[in-house]
């Protein structure tokens, strides 16, 4: 995951017991590693996988 991905697993650790999108976890996730590590800022890329590809 690279420099920022120990705040980025805390967020979303944090943010598990609240109802939000898997978007906005990953949202959320990305704005704490940003703000947190010199070495992370936008824009950002997600890729998605669906259930069972190959």
């Amino acid at each position: 995951m690279g420099c920022g991905g120990e705040f980025a697993l805390g967020a979303l650790h944090a943010a598990a017991g609240l109802d939000l999108k898997p978007r906005e976890r990953l949202a959320m996730a990305l704005a704490a590693a940003g703000h947190h590590s010199a070495g992370v800022s936008t824009p950002f890329s997600h890729v998605t996988a669906r259930k069972g590809s190959s």
